[in-house]
């Protein structure tokens, strides 16, 4: 989407089509002054001998101005719900907007009450003094996954050797394009594209309607309280045995581990007592692929770590298969899905479609039911007579090696150890709904599993009893004896 001058160093550009679909998403619970799908990473950290001298906290804040000179889309904020802006800052404004984005949190104050603040219009840093934990909150429409690693290893590294900074021109030819504009969609799109659009929609809606309903507490008209996690994480021990087990089965921990939640799912559903009934149905769950190295040069790289470069797809675990023909079904999908261009050159027709299916556009479709695609022929379909129960479903992304992207060490002291060291790492994503949303990924040699839930809906043993069963599924399927806690 092309820029435009509205000002002296001000310029503006429509969202591009991910950007406009998860602004959207993201503001449903605007009036509850929470956002859904907020991205958040925890990362706590240990300051070697190398950092005596320093004030850990002036450091970063440091290090998070230096990182603006080299992301300038850090700067962009959103402008209504169709808009972005940027603006090219002088001192003072680089002042304003560091004042607005860092925080020092006082002592005692947890990392979790951090990720419960209210929406802010631009990412923020936020730095804990009595835990050295560094908590980075951004809107999804700004980043993905593998975007915010990027991010927070650029931190790290401007953190222990401040040296290393690269600034970029202040323009809006170092903004971050949106996906569409990176990959080079075609414009207008073809008859063929649009055609494809529909049927990737459907398909990805057949594989991902959710067909499992987890207990949760209140109503449909409960209102969602804070969003929290629940990890396990597994010993070097066990994590290298189920590393040796899938490679020796032709799968990859991701996949075997999106397979055992399936077994869990299916675990927890037959023994589920309510009425009425339902069917047994397979494990379908929507989940995301990387696509940034399918990019045009240069925004396949680090420079643009601030954007949402994945597609989604569908994915579907059967009932009655076997963990590992499971895990190696997922696999030949998430290949072929990536293989094949044809998703990525028709982006703007799946955007458009999707865009006009999302719940805030439904609502200003009269009769039209939340998440009913518009056919060509006319408007969607009437709405039934009575609604469904809100989706409360649970479904999966993988971080893959987070080492590949975070590092965890940075800079060297006189003592030959790092100046800055990440102990532990946490990924995950505010829910305001009553779905629940699985990370899986290896950190420093040992494998991690986080839920993302609310705890408007769900008591603690919710998710963590969803994780054992996960681990139970994993040593049963694999034939291994696992730790984790």
């Amino acid at each position: 989407m092309a820029w435009e001058e509205i000002e002296s160093g001000v310029y503006r550009a429509e969202f591009g089509g991910s950007e406009k679909i998860y602004h959207r998403v993201g503001g449903l619970f605007a009036h509850l002054k929470k956002e859904h799908y907020r991205v958040h990473c925890v990362c706590s950290l240990e300051f070697g001998s190398d950092f005596q001298g320093r004030d850990p906290a002036t450091a970063v804040k440091e290090a998070w101005k230096t990182l603006r000179t080299e992301l300038p889309t850090l700067g962009v904020i959103a402008d209504g719900s169709t808009h972005k802006v940027y603006r090219v800052l002088d001192a003072q404004g680089e002042q304003d907007w560091l004042d607005q984005t860092f925080f020092l949190e006082p002592p005692g104050k947890t990392s979790n009450e951090v990720i419960a603040r209210e929406p802010s219009d631009f990412p923020t840093l936020h730095f804990l003094p009595s835990s050295s934990e560094v908590v980075f909150l951004c809107s999804h429409w700004r980043i993905d996954a593998l975007g915010t690693n990027w991010v927070l290893d650029r931190l790290f590294t401007l953190l222990a050797t401040p040296k290393a900074a690269k600034p970029v021109p202040p323009t809006v030819d170092s903004i971050s394009p949106a996906l569409e504009e990176a990959y080079g969609a075609p414009d207008p799109w073809t008859r063929e594209q649009e055609d494809y659009a529909r049927s990737h929609i459907q398909r990805f809606r057949e594989n991902s309607f959710p067909n499992d309903r987890l207990r949760y507490k209140g109503d449909a008209k409960t209102p969602p309280g804070n969003p929290v996690r629940a990890t396990i994480i597994f010993t070097p021990e066990s994590t290298a045995s189920l590393i040796a087990a899938c490679k020796s089965h032709n799968i990859s921990a991701t996949t075997a581990t999106m397979s055992a939640l399936g077994q869990a799912v299916f675990a927890l559903a037959d023994i589920d007592d309510r009425e009425p009934k339902r069917e047994k149905y397979d494990y379908t769950f929507a989940t995301s692929i990387n696509v940034r190295p399918k990019l045009r040069p240069p925004y396949h790289s680090r420079a643009h770590a601030t954007q949402t470069y994945v597609a989604g797809t569908g994915c579907r675990v059967r009932r009655g298969a076997s963990l590992i023909e499971s895990a190696q079904a997922l696999r030949q999908h998430f290949k072929a899905t990536y293989d094949d261009d044809r998703i990525l050159q028709s982006l703007r027709a799946i955007y458009k479609f999707n865009s006009d299916a999302t719940p805030v556009n439904q609502k200003k479709k009269e009769g039209a039911p939340s998440g009913t695609l518009p056919t060509p022929e006319g408007p969607a379909p009437a709405a039934p007579a009575s609604p469904p129960p809100p989706p409360s479903n649970i479904t999966i992304s993988s971080l893959g090696i987070i080492d590949e992207y975070v590092t965890g060490e940075y800079g060297k002291g006189a003592d030959g150890k790092p100046a800055v060291r990440v102990r532990e790492y946490n990924f995950g994503i505010d829910m305001m709904t009553r779905q629940m949303v699985t990370y899986v990924g290896t950190f420093r040699g040992r494998l991690q599993l986080a839920v993302s839930y609310n705890d408007g809906y769900y008591d603690k043993d919710v998710p963590k009893d969803v994780l054992i069963r996960v681990k139970e599924a994993l040593a049963q399927g694999l034939g291994l004896e696992l730790e984790a806690s």
